[in-house]
């Protein structure tokens, strides 16, 4: 789908606030992303020419494997066809960029909510992985998986995944037959992620796909999900059910989701803000789970850190609210925030005064009755510790054309290692807080980087070099 996205202008002030334990001083600096949707797209998620194609690929290979002599009529019910990565921590981890398009006039289109959320022509559903999609599809933390057990009827892999707007070129895909003779469409997949099966071989419901990537005419991360009731595209369903779904009386989700799923989907904390690049860009979170006293982040005042929220589906006055959570329970601090337009996405940056005890804390945010968490540490540098601390220590620009820059506390120095990817070290050097940049000479490729203070691990990571 097309997206506008509209950064507002940061908004900044500093004032005292009062509360139970603590007297803070807060510079609050508030990033605010909204995404809306444009409806306008000029050419389908799977193109005219694709879908003859599919069709004539999949009926062939359906009758070599003689499948039409076994359906089961109505036998069919669809879970959900994507599951997070374990090593994916975010409360969600997805939106509905795009329903399917149910008014079948030329430049006309309207949702099986009688809603807006599709664009002229769509005959599937777009789910997009967000937030940080282009970071969750180079660290598959979303896999598709199959909706329904079925057999393999067409695949496709090899080709390029970021894309970035309209083309003609190939999907990565899976067709699957299901055992009433109905199509489940699988598009965008990551290249060289699907799985090994081949046409012809059965999966189960919830059996590991591939990764969702952006492939084909596609604009960003997502999986294109289309199922058919038959063998030509002209069966096409639409598995939501809804007033104005022509298409279908019932849903054929086996537990069918909400239209707007409003709900704060990721919370963090982070040592200075995101770095949202423009497509296909991968996103620089700049997270951060630990924080050593004191705390100098990058473009911060000292002992500042950035919290972020992200809400899906924003709905205009909902209150979101924020706190930040002592060791025992207790509140530390808190604010709130007024939706004041709908919206797609909302990405929410707030700059606070870090607690100066060591322990652990949590960061919480509510909204439209559901709530998101994440954990962080104070440090005391006192505090010795064998394991790696993802310390707010920043290396940057990341990817570099060699010229780097790391900020880091006063007090400090660090000892900067680079390994190739074959795990040859191959630079050190010891930095002071006065050293203002470096400039590798390194042949362009990815590395892996430790900083390292007094023998412990403050950071690390994989440095690009372009």
């Amino acid at each position: 789908m097309k997206r506008k996205i509209y950064l507002h202008g940061m908004v900044v002030f500093i004032g005292v606030f009062q509360f139970v334990n603590a007297q803070i001083n807060t510079f609050e600096s508030k990033i605010n992303i909204i995404e809306i949707l444009e409806n306008n797209e000029p050419q389908s998620c799977i193109t005219s020419e694709q879908y003859n194609f599919l069709e004539n690929q999949c009926n062939k290979n359906a009758q070599i494997l003689d499948l039409q002599t076994t359906l089961i009529p109505g036998s069919v019910s669809l879970s959900w066809p994507l599951q997070a990565d374990t090593a994916l921590k975010d409360c969600s981890y997805y939106r509905i960029s795009a329903y399917v398009d149910q008014n079948t006039t030329t430049g006309n289109f309207e949702d099986f909510n009688c809603g807006s959320n599709t664009y002229d022509g769509h005959k599937g559903t777009d789910i997009s992985i967000w937030p940080n999609n282009f970071y969750k599809m180079d660290n598959n933390l979303v896999k598709v998986i199959a909706a329904a057990s079925g057999i393999i009827i067409d695949k496709q892999d090899g080709e390029f995944d970021k894309n970035c707007g309209s083309t003609s070129a190939t999907a990565n895909y899976i067709v699957i037959q299901h055992e009433d003779g109905s199509r489940a469409i699988y598009f965008h997949m990551k290249k060289n992620s699907l799985t090994a099966k081949i046409i012809g071989q059965s999966v189960l419901s919830g059996e590991f796909l591939g990764i969702v990537g952006s492939s084909g005419n596609s604009s960003g991360p997502h999986l294109h999900f289309e199922v058919w009731s038959g063998s030509t595209v002209s069966t096409r369903i639409d598995p939501f059910s809804g007033t104005c779904n022509t298409l279908n009386s019932k849903s054929w989700w086996n537990d069918q989701k909400e239209y707007k799923e409003s709900a704060i989907v990721k919370v963090s904390s982070n040592t200075t803000d995101i770095v949202l690049p423009p497509c296909p860009g991968t996103e620089t979170l700049n997270e951060s789970s630990s924080f050593q006293i004191p705390f100098q982040g990058t473009g911060l005042p000292a002992g500042f850190a950035k919290f972020y929220m992200y809400i899906r589906e924003e709905i205009i006055g909902l209150k979101a609210e924020m706190r930040i959570l002592n060791p025992d329970g207790s509140n530390f601090t808190n604010w709130t925030y007024i939706s004041v337009t709908d919206s797609k996405t909302r990405i929410q940056g707030y700059s606070k005064k870090l607690p100066t005890l060591a322990g652990k804390y949590i960061f919480k945010a509510s909204y439209n009755g559901k709530s998101c968490s994440t954990d962080f540490e104070i440090i005391n540098p006192t505090k010795s510790s064998s394991t790696i601390v993802n310390a707010p220590i920043n290396l940057y620009p990341n990817p570099s054309n060699g010229n780097l820059r790391i900020d880091f506390a006063n007090h400090l120095t660090l000892d900067l290692i680079i390994y190739n990817n074959l795990g040859n070290m191959v630079f050190k050097s010891k930095l002071i807080r006065q050293t203002p940049e470096l400039n590798l000479v390194l042949p362009s490729g990815m590395y892996m980087f430790k900083l390292l203070h007094e023998n412990q691990i403050m950071n690390t990571g994989k440095l690009i070099i372009e």
